[in-house]
C-alpha cells in the first residue's frame, strides 16, 4: 500500500527534517540540499495536510518546514499543536516575499522562523540548525524543571515584578521614560524585561521603537482563548534588537475596548510568571478602571510630573487618591521630568507640596529626545552619555535595588472598606479598585 507522504529511512545521530512542501519545486529542492548535507536527515515530504500529525508523531522531526502554499494557516491548530516545547518540533515556514501577513500569522500561532524565497542553500541550512539548537535548549529547560531529587520539593518558579509608569497628566513623557526604563533595567539587571503598552486606545510605543507590530494585547488575549499555555504567550511577544520583549497596544479603538480590566491585570500576572525580571507598562493619564487594574498589580509604581503647576495639582491629587485606596507610598517612585537647571521651582519645594520624596529629577532636554522618538532609538542606546539617558540608567538601578518578587501593591478589602465606609463619595474609586 503507498504511503500518504514521501518517507525515507531516519538517522538518529542528524537533525530530523520533515518538509510540508507548496506548490512549487521549492520543496524538493530543499529535500535535494538536506540530504546532501552530513549532519542532516531528511525524514520526507509530507504532501497531504490530513497526514502532518500522523507524520511528526511516527517520524518524530527535529525541525518541520512548512510551505505556506501549502494551505497550512487554513488548519490553525496544526502549527501550534506541532510548535509546542514538550513536541520537541520547531516549525521554520517557507514564504514568498508578498506573503509577510501569513508569515506573522504563522509566527503568533507558534512557527519559531521562516524563510522568504528566494533563499539559498548557507541560509536554508543555519535556519535548520538554528531553529534545532533553539528547541533543543526549550526541551532541556523543560525536562530540567521536572526533574527533581527524591523528596525534593519543587521551589516556586521565579516571577518577575511589574513596573507601571504613570502620569496623572497627560504630557509628561511616561512613554519615553517607560521606554527607556524598560531598556535601562535590561542593561543594569540583565534579567527578562517585558514592555507592555498600556494605553489601549492611543499607544505609540511600538511607534517610538521603530516596530512594525505583529502582534498586540488583542491579539494575543484572543490567542490565549485557544492556546492557554506558556508558549503561546512568548509567542505573542515581539522581541526588540535591545534584547526586551515587546507588547503593543491594540492598532484599533475598537479592539481596545473589548478588553476588560481584569483579563489586563490577569495578562500582566502571566507575563510576571513567565520568569523573574520586570514587566513594564506603560498607561494613560486617565485613572479608570483599566489604569487601577494595573496599579493594582503592580510592585513599583512610577509616578512621572513636571514643575508646572497644573502637572503638581494633578499629581497631588492622585496622590491623595493612593492614600484613600491603602496603597503602600514606600514603592511609589516620583519622578519629576522635564526640569530645567533654571527652574524657580525647587524640588525641596515640590517634594513638601506633594508630601513625598522625589526618586530621581530629570533634566529637560527637548533636542535630545525629539531625535530620539524621530528616529525611532531609545535614549538609553544612542544617546547614553546624555544627561537624561544617564538619569534613567540611575532610576533603574534604584528600581533593581529594591529586588523582584515583591507583594502587589494592591490595597486590602479590609483597608478599602474602611476607608469607603469613612468617605462615601469615593466609593465607585474604591469599588474599582478592589476588582
Amino acid at each position: 500500500m503507498p504511503m500518504p507522504f514521501d518517507e525515507l529511512a531516519p538517522s538518529p545521530s542528524k537533525i530530523r527534517v520533515l518538509i510540508i512542501p507548496g506548490d512549487d519545486p521549492v520543496g524538493d529542492w530543499m529535500a535535494t540540499v538536506i540530504n546532501l548535507d552530513p549532519n542532516m536527515a531528511l525524514l520526507g515530504l509530507v504532501r497531504d495536510l490530513r497526514q502532518v500529525l500522523y507524520s511528526v508523531g511516527r517520524l518524530a522531526p527535529d525541525v518541520l518546514l512548512v510551505d505556506i502554499s501549502s494551505g497550512i494557516l487554513k488548519e490553525n491548530s496544526l502549527i501550534n499543536r506541532i510548535s509546542t516545547p514538550a513536541s520537541g518540533v520547531a516549525v521554520i515556514v517557507v514564504a514568498m516575499n508578498n506573503e509577510v501577513e501569513q508569515v506573522r500569522q504563522a509566527m503568533l500561532y507558534g512557527a519559531q522562523g521562516f524563510l522568504l524565497k528566494p533563499f539559498g542553500e548557507a541560509e536554508l541550512l543555519s535556519s535548520i540548525r538554528q531553529a534545532y539548537e533553539l528547541m533543543a535548549q526549550r526541551r532541556a529547560d523543560l525536562s530540567s524543571s521536572t526533574l527533581l531529587p527524591t523528596g525534593a520539593k519543587p521551589e516556586a518558579p521565579a516571577r518577575g515584578d511589574v513596573v507601571a509608569v504613570y502620569g496623572p497628566k497627560g504630557g509628561v513623557g511616561c512613554t519615553t521614560l517607560a521606554i527607556n526604563l524598560a531598556l535601562a533595567l535590561h542593561d543594569t539587571s540583565r534579567l527578562r524585561v517585558t514592555l507592555v503598552d498600556g494605553d489601549l486606545g492611543f499607544g505609540d510605543v511600538d511607534t517610538a521603537l521603530n516596530l512594525t507590530p505583529s502582534t498586540s494585547i488583542a491579539a494575543l488575549l484572543a490567542r490565549l482563548e485557544t492556546y492557554d499555555d506558556d508558549a503561546a504567550l512568548e509567542e505573542g511577544l515581539m522581541l526588540h534588537r535591545s534584547g526586551i520583549r515587546v507588547l503593543p497596544a491594540p492598532p484599533y479603538l475598537d479592539a481596545a475596548d473589548t478588553i476588560q480590566p481584569d483579563q489586563l491585570q490577569g495578562l500582566l500576572t502571566r507575563l510576571a510568571g513567565l520568569g523573574e525580571g520586570y514587566v513594564v507598562v506603560d498607561t494613560w493619564s486617565r485613572l479608570d478602571d483599566s489604569t487601577l487594574a494595573i496599579i493594582d498589580c503592580c510592585q513599583h509604581l512610577v509616578v512621572v510630573t513636571t514643575p508646572q503647576v497644573t502637572a503638581l495639582r494633578d499629581t497631588h491629587r492622585f496622590l491623595e487618591v493612593m492614600d484613600l485606596l491603602g496603597y503602600e507610598r514606600d514603592r511609589v517612585l516620583l519622578v519629576l521630568n522635564h526640569c530645567y537647571h533654571r527652574s524657580k521651582i525647587k524640588q525641596q519645594d515640590v517634594e513638601r507640596a506633594l508630601g513625598h520624596p522625589i526618586a530621581q529629577v530629570i533634566e529637560h532636554e527637548a533636542a535630545t529626545v525629539t531625535a530620539s522618538l524621530n528616529r525611532g532609538v531609545p535614549l538609553v542606546q544612542e544617546y547614553r552619555s546624555s544627561d537624561v539617558a544617564q538619569a534613567i540608567l540611575k532610576l533603574a538601578r534604584k528600581l533593581a535595588e529594591q529586588g523582584t518578587g515583591q507583594a502587589p501593591l494592591k490595597a486590602t478589602r479590609q483597608a478599602a472598606a474602611r476607608v469607603e465606609q469613612a468617605t462615601p463619595a469615593r466609593g465607585l474609586i474604591l469599588r474599582r479598585a478592589e476588582g
